[in-house]
């Protein structure tokens, strides 16, 4: 399993930067690679939605449900499909802003990309993640 974990921050009060995070309608707009999102249903732990995920070239379709709804501190999502992940967010106050901690913990689809690719396929996701923290940071204020 492949991990990425970043801390970084924004403008924004934590409410108004969980209610961002909570709502995966938005997931398309700061996440690099997420081309649909769709299908909602519930709310805070029973909150389930369809995603599409393009990977090296390759759509992954998927499910995401909440593990973890504490607003506006704690929102834990994980993801099934042809991507299994856990996205565990935590958020503190930091002066009038948000202090954002992120641990971003994945399966490489091997069998999809081949052996040779994954170690291309971490840093491409790596940089993916600091692209979407950036996105994160200009839609929410930095």
């Amino acid at each position: 399993m492949a991990v990425i974990e970043r801390t970084f921050s924004v403008q924004a009060p934590p409410e108004r930067v969980f209610a961002f995070l909570a709502d995966h309608a938005n997931d398309p707009q700061w996440l690099p690679g997420l081309t649909d999102s769709r299908n909602f249903t519930g709310e805070g732990t029973d909150y389930r939605w369809e995603w599409t995920f393009k990977m090296a070239g390759i759509s992954f379709n998927g499910t995401g449900t909440i593990l973890e709804h504490d607003p506006p501190r704690r929102h834990v999502v994980e993801t099934r499909g042809g991507v299994v992940s856990t996205w565990t967010w935590t958020l503190e106050p930091e002066g009038e802003g948000t202090r954002i901690s992120l641990r971003l913990e994945y399966t490489v689809p091997v069998v999809a990309v081949g052996k040779i690719a994954e170690k291309l396929l971490l840093k491409q996701n790596e940089k993916a993640a600091d692209e979407g923290i950036a996105n994160l940071q200009r839609i929410l204020g930095t």
